[in-house]
């Protein structure tokens, strides 16, 4: 789309222009967000690290995963949280291991699962793919 604009109306109309590509960029920042989130928490539901099962079932752990939606920070960044809302308590015991109540770390006891750190940096990959698509499109 070609306009011509007058020498004294150029500082205005590159203004209005760049409001207009900072609001759609705005708009495509959301959407990737939530949809990032909402592939994330499917990711984490269906999460089952090798070797849990002997540990038992992990459905009502898997249950619990929710997306708490933060329109912006401080610095205007968009935001989703994604937490665990039943079991929140067992997130960075399962993720890290834990130590034993009679002291140390013996084997096979204290097992890590990581199942938060890989669906992380999934998330973050995809987020930026959709983002710098999304602007490519605009």
């Amino acid at each position: 789309m070609t306009k011509r604009v007058k020498i004294e109306n150029l500082s205005s109309e590159l203004a209005k222009t760049l409001k207009d590509f900072a609001g759609a960029t705005d708009d495509i920042v959301d959407q990737a967000v939530k949809e990032t989130a909402k592939e994330a928490v499917q990711e984490l539901k269906q999460a089952k690290p090798p070797g849990s099962g002997e540990y038992g079932d992990w459905k009502d752990y898997n249950k619990g995963w929710k997306i708490t939606q933060t329109k912006t920070d401080k610095r205007y960044n968009r935001k989703a949280t994604i937490h665990n809302a039943t079991n929140y308590q067992l997130t960075h015991l399962l993720e890290k291991g834990h130590a034993l109540v009679a002291g140390g770390r013996k084997r096979g006891n204290t097992r890590a699962f990581e199942h938060i750190a890989p669906v992380e940096e999934k998330a973050e990959e995809r987020l930026m793919e959709k983002i710098k698509k999304g602007i490519k499109d605009a």
